[in-house]
């Protein structure tokens, strides 16, 4: 059965290869094909470019076709797999972009939560180093806020090593007493470095 606007000749002429056979046969169907693909992928560029590439298919197997009803169902068939194809595609795309986000904005919670609450544990320790009479509240911050050595401090505050030693220990001791050691440490190495 002869299919409308592609005679016999045509289709033969196709088939050798010949490029004007291929020009009749691409007019005939490209509006066709690009309105039938753009229902499926809902972009008119992407449906012309899956269009485009069934065409580059057809005349790469030009010698397998020799009636126009074989070369239409080709073009229909080839251009609803790409799309189907590309529809996947992009569903896998839109997945893996939402888990990551999703994973994204977990991790982005965490830090957030972990950030809270060192902030605040270092605002209670920072409040009880405030509390600690003058100078064990000097040494202390001269100590790990300042990074100073004992012998440091002493000079500084114009005191004996002994001194600063027993004022850093009886300061740390009023610490423990509301923090464990762990907190105390890292907090204060966090407040030296927020400092720093």
């Amino acid at each position: 059965m002869e299919h409308p606007g592609l005679n016999e000749e045509i289709i033969q002429n196709f088939s050798k290869g010949d490029q004007q056979a291929f020009a009749a046969i691409f007019r005939l169907h490209y509006r066709p094909l690009c309105y039938f693909a753009v229902q499926l992928v809902q972009e008119l560029s992407e449906a012309e470019d899956i269009v485009k590439d069934g065409f580059v298919k057809l005349w790469n197997k030009h010698a397998d076709f020799d009636n126009a009803q074989t070369i239409k169902s080709f073009l229909y068939i080839t251009t609803r797999n790409a799309c189907l194809n590309s529809l996947r595609h992009e569903q896998v795309k839109n997945t893996v972009h939402k888990e990551l986000a999703y994973l994204e904005n977990d991790r982005c919670h965490e830090l957030m939560l972990n950030q809270m609450i060192r902030l605040e544990l270092m605002q209670e320790i920072y409040n009880e180093i405030e509390k600690l009479p003058e100078k064990r509240r000097e040494v202390l911050k001269l100590a790990f806020i300042e990074g100073m050595k004992n012998a440091e401090i002493a000079q500084h505050l114009n005191l004996s090593i002994f001194t600063v030693k027993e004022h850093k220990a009886k300061a740390l001791a009023h610490l423990r007493l509301r923090f464990s050691d762990k907190y105390i440490l890292l907090l204060l190495f966090l407040f030296a470095k927020a400092n720093s």
